[in-house]
């Protein structure tokens, strides 16, 4: 290193500290993800495994969940080739739309699976999906690794990266567009039963959908504008794949997390209508709280109890 300038060891440096914090948030992501996993696996085991059936809810679960440890396992790999890293920005990718479309359900199904609300999420869902996709496939296919400070010193610090560069802020904020609206969505209805339900008889059920909705718009706020700041921040290109592997991560162990509530049977669900809504009666407040999108085969998956399955057998 004694042929280097001075501006080159101060380039190099900030490459080396850049590569260290972003290999830090790989592996933070994945840890994180992997130690919700264990916690978690149990309730995916007894919730949704048992009775087995498939659903588009189930699929999605399942998608958003092992398609995040996929590539959380190939993060975890000392090196991989130029392939299998476009490969593990697909499965990023396609992970964090499964995980938007429990998101979207859950919306629809909030709203009484209204048909202007299905339409709004659908519109909203290609407009955001269809750009990602594009600039991410455009994006795998041009991938090449580029040396930071000059191609004599390729193996001492370099990055992969595509022709898009800043091109990836339109996906981020796209998705930040798109989950204020299904936010908005969900917290107009939720706020009307809050305060139509007096706290004293008010279901569970309705304050586990504000808080779950509440927090995944906020970490998925958080992560967007940061995640737009390294984007934008030439000289911190090591730093976005851990950045997009952390929002992937979370929207992945988050939107799990919606479904898995839904099906712990501590939430009440006497179900006699679509929407969670409540209505009344001359006798008294009953409360429905069934999570569906259709009657049979397309609904977020909720616990049954055996006495149920034993009276539906």
């Amino acid at each position: 290193m004694d042929d280097m300038s001075d501006a080159e060891m101060v380039v190099l440096s900030g490459c080396i500290s850049n590569a260290r914090l972003g290999q830090s948030l790989l592996f933070a992501s994945c840890s994180l993800f992997l130690f919700d996993y264990v916690l978690t696996v149990s309730e995916e085991v007894e919730f949704l495994w048992w009775p087995k059936r498939l659903t588009l809810s189930s699929i999605a679960f399942m998608i958003a969940r092992y398609f995040a440890m996929t590539s959380t396992i190939i993060t975890l790999l000392p090196h991989v080739s130029l392939r299998v890293d476009g490969i593990n920005t697909i499965l990023r990718l396609v992970a964090i739309v499964a995980s938007e479309f429990i998101v979207a359900v859950r919306t629809w199904a909030i709203w009484g699976r209204d048909k202007r609300i299905l339409w709004t999420l659908v519109t909203l869902s290609v407009s955001a999906v269809i750009p990602a996709a594009v600039i991410v496939a455009f994006s795998v296919k041009t991938n090449h690794v580029e040396a930071v400070i000059s191609p004599a010193w390729i193996d001492v610090c370099s990055v992969v990266i595509g022709d898009v560069k800043n091109g990836y802020v339109v996906p981020y904020v796209l998705t930040i567009i798109y989950e204020i609206a299904t936010l908005s969505f969900s917290l107009i209805r939720i706020t009307k039963w809050r305060k139509t339900i007096p706290k004293s008889v008010r279901a569970p059920l309705i304050d586990t959908l504000w808080q779950d909705g509440v927090m995944y718009f906020s970490f998925m706020l958080v992560l967007g504008f940061m995640n737009i700041g390294l984007v934008t921040q030439s000289e911190a290109n090591q730093l976005r794949k851990g950045g997009a592997h952390l929002q992937a991560v979370l929207h992945s162990m988050l939107s799990t997390r919606l479904v898995l509530h839904l099906a712990d049977p501590h939430n009440p669900r006497d179900i006699t209508a679509a929407g969670c809504s409540v209505y009344y009666t001359n006798a008294e407040i009953e409360f429905t709280s069934q999570i569906s999108i259709s009657d049979d085969s397309a609904r977020l998956p909720m616990r049954r109890s055996r006495g149920e399955d034993n009276e539906h057998g």
